[in-house]
């Protein structure tokens, strides 16, 4: 009993005590971080889900996956479709969703369509917030005089 007061004592004076640290490290420590926080700026992906439509294999496989982005295209024209290739596979996805329950609603209505359509983990784009995010800014320079 005496060891546990003693020891909640010096893990309070520590938790509430103010204490300085210097830390040295190697040069490339710092380069290699400034590296991963310039990936990470870049990076036009995060951990998400889509919903997966189809998935196509063989001759045609293609233009079927293709036809089937079209399709959906035409059915919701504000979701964004894409078809991946994964060798041997030609997959439709859909949706660009941070959480399971976000992808849920539109799931319903594509497992009445799609019987095969499910929810995946994948990673997504980040979501568009208004018509002026999917363009690209022009490069602009200001004049000199």
């Amino acid at each position: 009993m005496k060891r546990f007061i003693i020891l909640s004592i010096l893990l309070i004076g520590a938790v509430t005590s103010e204490a300085q640290v210097e830390v040295i490290a190697d040069g490339r420590l710092q380069t290699i971080l400034e590296q991963h926080i310039t990936f990470n700026e870049i990076a036009r992906t995060a951990p998400g889900y889509r919903i997966k439509v189809g998935v196509f294999t063989g001759p045609g496989s293609k233009q079927k996956a293709f036809d089937l982005r079209e399709e959906l295209a035409n059915r919701f024209p504000d979701l964004r479709a894409y078809v991946f290739f994964e060798e041997p596979n030609f997959t439709v996805k859909c949706g660009d969703y941070t959480s399971k329950l976000n992808a849920y609603g539109l799931y319903v209505h594509l497992k009445e369509l799609y019987p095969s359509s499910a929810i995946i983990r994948d990673y997504i784009n980040f979501p568009v917030l208004s018509k002026d995010d999917l363009v690209i800014p022009e490069y602009y320079e200001e004049e000199s005089e």
